[in-house]
């Protein structure tokens, strides 16, 4: 198939940003006091709004929730440039998309400020046209509406872009926008759960990317 437009999730798609959220999930924890984070929770919530996360991993209801979303954030932003990495064949593989002339964005449930910054930390924001974070939308990932924004700003049509993402939730939202998907095995839902919602590919590195693009 030819792709215009390759439309990326962030993390456990890109890089490893496991252990700056669990990080910053626990020293959430510690400042209400709560016992425990539920990390199966946490894992199971990675790619919807982060207000849902926390309710979800530390048992918080909505009010305290949203309020500790600019407590996360700062955490977050504290611990993650140190503890966040690329994914092998990341970096190589971006680099020849965008060789090839395929338009690259960012789909993203991150606020876009910290998305924007550790992008340019690992040296990929040059990669990407458009990159969608939090804020740019009202309705949240498994919505489309990320992905229909990004189709919108870059004049693409649906058939034309791959949505790639580890989640079922990336999986939904490419499809309900009516473009093809990947789901990769190495993030935080298996192959199986994945498989489930019948993506058009199912990949196990990410170079193998490539190989779903017609040169």
């Amino acid at each position: 198939m030819t792709y215009r437009l390759v439309v990326f999730d962030f993390d456990g798609t890109l890089a490893d940003t496991e252990a700056g959220i669990r990080c910053a999930m626990d020293l959430v924890a510690r400042d209400y006091a709560l016992p425990e984070v539920d990390w199966p929770a946490v894992k199971r919530g990675i790619g919807l709004p982060l207000q849902l996360t926390l309710e979800a991993a530390l048992g918080l209801g909505a009010e305290k929730a949203a309020e500790a979303i600019p407590l996360y954030r700062r955490y977050y932003d504290e611990v993650s440039f140190a503890s966040t990495r690329l994914f092998p064949g990341v970096k190589e593989t971006l680099e020849l998309l965008q060789s090839r002339d395929v338009l690259l964005a960012i789909a993203s449930s991150k606020g876009k400020a910290a998305l924007l910054a550790m992008m340019r930390h690992l040296g990929i924001l040059g990669y990407f046209s458009f990159v969608a974070g939090e804020q740019d939308v009202t309705q949240k990932k498994p919505a489309p509406d990320m992905v229909n924004l990004v189709l919108g700003t870059l004049g693409v049509a649906p058939g034309e872009c791959m949505v790639v993402g580890d989640t079922v939730y990336d999986i939904e939202m490419g499809q309900r926008a009516a473009a093809d998907t990947c789901a990769v095995t190495w993030g935080n839902n298996t192959a199986d759960e994945l498989r489930l919602l019948g993506p058009t590919f199912v990949v196990d590195s990410f170079t193998e990317i490539v190989s779903l693009l017609k040169p």
